[in-house]
């Protein structure tokens, strides 16, 4: 295995060494208000279908042994943006439910993961970022051994130095975790590189728009979060290695929407929206194109000389259709 203690040794903490400038802002968002939580794990905001497998993600096979530091250590911005570095490891088995899916389409970008973060032996208010610490974006519930990728959390800290105090809602997800609370199989969250963020001081469409603007390679916007990834860029290899491969840009993840009519109201059943209801913004239009009502919510009743009717599901889809009778 020298080969590998080699490469994360080469892939440590040269990054954010020279980025010296002390932030003297607020020293962390407040945490997540567990009176407006929609998962049930009190713990987190993300809108959750379930609570899990039942696997307890937290129990090593062998509790009594500690996997041994491999040479490497994953390097993020750190609370004054002087860096801090974390050590990985390699346990000799992995506890049950971190069966990771084929590579989809065969994408080194989705390739299984060769090292960890120990969750049980890290303090969870680490701080990885002024804002952020380490139990805001990987929970040993979830999962004892943990990803979280220092690029993704750059991002994150730009959209809160951008946006103001941002509450991260979920973070990283072993794969029986994510299974369990009906995640996509291709999940980002299980590679750490994703996060869902419910913003303090914007609206969602604002979060949504600086996650596009910050490079993120998928955005989809949920009734109370919004989830955005970094995807498209390449894997740390301190946690995946070097891959011979290069990138390889994912498609967005295939969703579909429909219009319905109920009587006078509309709906917009949605498929494919993994991580809870998406919103649904809905206008209204005369027959000449004048703009005549917009309306957030699951169904709408447009004005009664409305021609026709538009939605916009997860900020993704963009449906429309003409109200019979109105021309």
């Amino acid at each position: 295995m020298r080969w590998f203690g080699l490469l994360l040794w080469l892939a440590a903490c040269g990054g954010h060494a020279s980025d010296i400038a002390v932030d003297t802002s607020d020293p962390g968002d407040a945490a997540t208000d567990p009176g407006s939580d929609t998962d049930p794990d009190t713990s987190t905001g993300e809108v959750d279908p379930g609570t899990g497998s039942g696997t307890d993600l937290g129990t090593d096979p062998d509790p009594g042994t500690d996997p041994p530091p491999v040479s490497g250590q994953a390097c993020y911005l750190g609370p004054t943006r002087a860096g801090v570095c974390l050590p990985v490891v390699q346990p000799a088995v992995l506890p049950a439910g971190y069966g990771y899916p084929p590579p989809l389409g065969g994408s080194p970008q989705y390739r299984e993961p060769i090292a960890w973060l120990d969750l049980t032996a890290l303090d969870p208010a680490q701080k990885l970022a002024p804002n952020f610490a380490l139990s805001e974006t990987a929970e040993a519930y979830k999962g004892r051994y943990a990803v979280v990728q220092p690029h993704a959390i750059e991002r994150l800290q730009e959209l809160r130095d951008e946006l103001g105090p941002l509450n991260v809602n979920s973070g990283y997800r072993s794969p029986d975790y994510n299974a369990g609370v009906g995640g996509a199989s291709s999940s980002r969250h299980q590679w750490g590189d994703a996060f869902d963020i419910s913003p303090v001081s914007v609206d969602l469409a604002a979060l949504a728009d600086a996650c596009t603007a910050g490079g993120a390679g998928y955005v989809s916007i949920y009734v109370v979060h919004v989830h955005c990834d970094w995807r498209d860029d390449a894997v740390d290899p301190v946690f995946f290695g070097v891959s011979a491969r290069s990138a390889w840009l994912d498609p967005a993840p295939w969703v579909s929407a429909e219009l319905v009519a109920d009587g006078a109201a509309w709906t917009a059943p949605a498929l494919g929206f993994d991580e809870g209801e998406p919103l649904r913004e809905w206008s209204a239009w005369s027959a000449d194109g004048t703009l005549l009502a917009l309306h957030t919510g699951s169904s709408f009743e447009p004005p009664a000389d409305a021609a026709w009717v538009e939605v916009l599901v997860g900020g993704q889809l963009r449906e429309r259709a003409a109200i019979t009778g109105a021309f």
